[in-house]
């Protein structure tokens, strides 16, 4: 064997013109295990593990000739390109510029890597092992073609050629590679690069090598781009009102901030639907707009139906930040008969904050519409401008700590009552730690507004009473105390803490004579037990002195890596809430006992439950539990709901509720999932609100989902009926959401 030397030859190029003008190109690096010079022809003769690397490409090959005086690299023998955009062509032979703008080659393979990847930092591989990079490397999108041809670098011509995303497997008992899941073969296939798009002639859609269906011509974007304009998967679904249903979506970019899409839905049983999304980014935020549209024709009238909903969110300067939101409909049924995620109540609202340090101010409006049957959206309120100011001091031991929050509100209804309010809540307390580890704190608080009311339904009197002015004045004194205990042990850390809340007020915090808008619906739960005032908003407060007492515990098994939490507490209170809502667990002498438990013995299983138990009988007020278990590729949810029927003078109504819902998830194999789910109301009898059932198949480079659902309804425009949908996605083809 020849001894093996390293040369190196630095050339510099230069091309003339007729002014005599002349480039210098970037210098490019020869390595070989020999080389021969042929002076005459103005050739250089690399052999054995030749490598010609430039800054925009690099070279791998047994053989190689360089031309200089006419600038064209040529190619023999195991031949691997590895290009600066991370793209390899494999081929046995190749002549081309010495640039590789430009060139051509027989039976060629070309990988165009699907994910980004640093190709150059490749290290030279020997000869026998060089397709080690392919099989150990990202995912690939594959181009094999009898001829290949390159121009400019941005355009490329396979002949006689084939594309797919799959992977290749290779059949040991057959001793051959597998036919790719999915592939296009056509006679010509053009890879546009300038412009970010594949074309077909005369081409094939192929199953595992079978041909599928004809295609004179077809397209589909680049696989090195990130975004191009072009239909997307189409869809399926059906139910009993809209009939049959295909959804064909249309992508369309129009810069490289901003795109949107286009899903016209052709129905059955109804009119076409009109439906498009729009994005846009910023510098400093985004903004996502939807926008449905239809008709519907009942004897000689036409109805026009449709939806918008608009989401924007903008960053500027010093911690100043713009959100907006518009959500709309014109008719009551219309998003949830079309299945375009209906909500009860459609919010809209413009919301300015801004941050300093501890502080915290904002400016806000809303407005809603409610979509529930038995809701007359006259009396729905309309909040402009609703504005917040919270002023905070350093969170300090042995120091005296303040907060100050303001609110400026004006509330219209087109029918109803209407308010507008100043109101000030201000706190100031005074933590200590001991040297025992226990933690106090005493604290003094002021709330204090002025209301200004009209056309009030007063519950006390029973008749509206019109434009009058009512100043309320509440003040609070509080005293807490907790001592959290720590155990470290070989096994487990273990945190107990009991605390104590004192809190003095008189029982003057709930006055009729002032509408209730914020803090209609109450149900005490441990969270919330230890607040000073447990309602969520400033017309009401938890009124008169109570103390709340309480602990938590938790349990860190270190071997198991298992977890334990309990927490637990009641309150007492000096006084009855008479006005308070029935069942809220806060109306007696005595509240509900609360607690929320939490166990994870293993991953495998979670258990968790949120309750309240009525001391008098021992009976739930409400419970929110839960329980999952299995593995991450199987697993099973089972949720109970059940809460009280909540009631008062001031309260909206809601009968009892006791409902069921349960999933399960499974991974059948490395390609297969199934997942179902149920929800259903136990209140007298077992009452199902909905099924769903999705099958889910992905490979690397196919997928498919059936989703069946039953939805129970009561409205004619959806009545209970059975949903079926069916979506596809073609990897670098045409893409979609499973």
């Amino acid at each position: 064997m020849d001894k093996k030397y390293i040369i190196s030859f630095i050339i510099f190029l230069f091309f003339f013109f007729k002014n005599v003008y002349s480039e210098k190109i970037d210098q490019i690096e020869i390595f070989a295990d020999k080389f021969t010079h042929d002076k005459n022809n103005k050739r250089i003769y690399a052999i054995g593990n030749v490598e010609v690397i430039d800054d925009n490409f690099k070279i791998l090959s047994n053989e190689i000739i360089y031309n200089n005086d006419k600038k064209v690299i040529s190619a023999k023998k195991n031949i691997r390109i590895l290009t600066q955009e991370g793209n390899i062509i494999r081929t046995q032979d190749f002549v081309s510029d010495n640039k590789l703008e430009n060139a051509k080659s027989g039976k060629s393979y070309f990988y165009i890597p699907q994910i980004n990847e640093d190709i150059f930092e490749i290290k030279y591989i020997p000869e026998n092992d060089r397709d080690k990079d392919l099989k150990t490397s990202k995912r690939y999108s594959r181009f094999a073609s009898l001829e290949y041809e390159r121009r400019n670098r941005t355009w490329e011509v396979f002949r006689s050629a084939v594309f797919s995303a799959c992977e290749i497997c290779f059949d040991k008992k057959k001793n051959q590679f597998d036919e790719p899941f999915i592939q296009l073969k056509a006679n010509k296939i053009t890879h546009d690069r300038e412009n970010g798009i594949v074309e077909y002639k005369d081409a094939y859609f192929e199953l595992s090598g079978q041909p599928f269906f004809y295609l004179p011509y077809f397209s589909h974007p680049s696989p090195e781009v990130k975004r191009k304009s072009g239909f997307l998967t189409p869809s399926y679904f059906r139910n009993v009102y809209l009939g049959d249903t295909f959804v064909l979506p249309y992508y369309y970019v129009i810069d490289d901030h901003q795109d949107i899409t286009l899903k016209p839905r052709f129905h059955t049983n109804r009119n076409p639907l009109f439906f498009i999304q729009h994005r846009k980014n910023f510098l400093n935020g985004e903004i996502k707009n939807e926008i449905s549209n239809t008709y519907t024709k009942s004897g000689n009238h036409e109805e026009l139906l449709g939806h918008i909903e608009s989401y924007g969110k903008f960053n500027f300067k010093n911690n100043l930040d713009l959100k907006y939101q518009i959500h709309r409909t014109t008719d009551r049924h219309y998003l949830q008969a079309y299945k375009l995620n209906y909500e009860d109540i459609l919010e809209s609202n413009l919301s300015i904050e801004k941050f300093n340090r501890n502080n915290y101010y904002s400016m806000n409006a809303y407005s809603f519409q409610d979509l529930r049957s038995f809701v007359n959206n006259k009396e729905t309120p309309t909040i402009l401008p609703r504005i917040n100011l919270s002023l905070n001091s350093e969170l300090k031991y042995n120091s005296f700590n303040n907060s100050s929050d303001f609110e400026i509100l004006s509330l219209t209804r087109e029918k109803g009552a209407t308010m507008q309010k100043l109101f000030l809540s201000h706190s100031t307390k005074f933590p200590f730690l001991s040297s025992d580890g226990s933690i106090y704190e005493i604290g003094g608080h002021l709330n204090t507004g002025i209301y200004k009311i009209n056309n009030y339904d007063n519950p006390l009197s029973g008749v509206f009473e019109e434009d009058y002015y009512k100043y309320r004045f509440f003040p609070q004194l509080t005293f807490q105390y907790s001592k959290p205990l720590y155990k470290n042990t070989k096994k487990s850390k273990q945190i107990f803490e009991p605390k104590v809340l004192f809190v003095g007020a008189p029982n003057t915090g709930n006055d009729l004579n002032i509408p209730n808008e914020d803090s209609r619906n109450f149900d005490l739960d441990f969270p919330d037990l230890f607040n000073k005032n447990r309602l969520s908003g400033t017309d009401r407060f938890d009124s008169g002195s109570r103390v709340d007492y309480g602990l938590n515990y938790i349990n860190i098994n270190k071997k198991k890596e298992s977890l334990t939490s309990i927490s637990l507490g009641q309150s007492y209170r000096l006084r009855k809430d008479v006005f308070g809502s029935l069942n809220s667990g806060s109306n007696n002498y005595f509240s509900n006992f609360l607690g929320v438990v939490k166990v994870n013995p293993t991953d495998l299983i979670n258990i968790s439950s949120n309750f309240s138990i009525v001391p008098r009988n021992g009976s739930l007020s409400y419970a929110i539990s839960n329980i999952s278990f299995g593995s991450h590729d199987t697993r099973f949810n089972i949720n109970h709901l059940l809460v009280s029927r909540t009631d008062g003078i001031e309260s909206t109504t809601f009968d009892r509720r006791n409902q069921i819902s349960s999933g399960f998830s499974t991974k059948i194999d490395r390609n297969w999932k199934f997942s179902a789910s149920t929800n259903f109301n136990l209140k007298n009898e077992i009452k199902f609100q909905n099924w769903n059932t999705k099958i889910l198949y992905v490979n690397e480079c196919f997928g498919f989902s059936l989703n069946w659902t039953r939805q129970y309804t009561y409205i004619p425009e959806d009545p209970t009926a059975n949903y079926f949908e069916l979506k596809f996605t073609f990897k670098e083809i045409m893409e979609g959401d499973l």
